[in-house]
């Protein structure tokens, strides 16, 4: 029988709790500036160390797998698409690496995974010196096995990283700053402590 009375001394207490909207918007805000730049959410939140830890520590294995395997089947959404979408998880870096994979050749994105697989129904249609031509090309833009897949790994590594840095910024703007929420002990919940 006591434990419906406190249930119901709980709900009457968080109807009369002030709104968590402003918390709840930085934790969004939060949450966005991360996934735009590793850490940014944390330097909104205050914390500037954590800041700098995050930016170098997945700026640095997505600086390294850019250089590795270049960017024009590193980051392309046609080559694999679960790594690609590892990759998302910073957001900044990929947006940026996608809009210059588009510019830095006449070939895009997807007709580079064409070529490299040599396969599709536009690979297909063009002639043997056409496609040597594409793929002679493209040498100069293209890493190959296993410098592509070292490449791929480190990039998607730091993209599921910064989906971490990002659920830590959101869970410590929801918290006030703590990386989890206080636990409640029983006679807080009574009401008595």
């Amino acid at each position: 029988m006591r434990r419906p009375q406190r249930l119901l001394q709980l709900g009457l207490t968080l109807q009369n709790m002030p709104s968590n909207k402003p918390r709840a918007d930085r934790a969004v805000l939060a949450g966005i500036l991360s996934w735009i730049l590793p850490g940014a959410g944390h330097f909104y939140l205050g914390h500037r160390g954590f800041a700098a830890v995050f930016l170098v520590a997945i700026s640095t294995p997505y600086a390294v797998g850019l250089a590795i395997g270049g960017i024009k089947n590193s980051v392309n959404p046609w080559s694999n698409r679960w790594l690609f979408m590892a990759e998302l998880g910073t957001g900044g870096y990929t947006t940026a690496a996608l809009l210059a994979n588009r510019t830095m050749s006449e070939l895009p994105a997807d007709v580079v995974s064409q070529v490299i697989a040599k396969n599709g129904r536009w690979y297909q249609s063009l002639s043997p010196t056409q496609r040597e031509r594409y793929q002679a090309a493209l040498v100069k833009y293209v890493s190959f096995f296993p410098e592509s897949d070292l490449a791929q790994i480190y990039l998607a590594t730091a993209g599921l990283l910064n989906i971490l840095c990002i659920i830590d910024a959101i869970a410590r703007a929801a918290t006030g700053g703590l990386p989890t929420f206080r636990p409640h002990t029983e006679t807080e919940a009574d009401g008595g402590g």
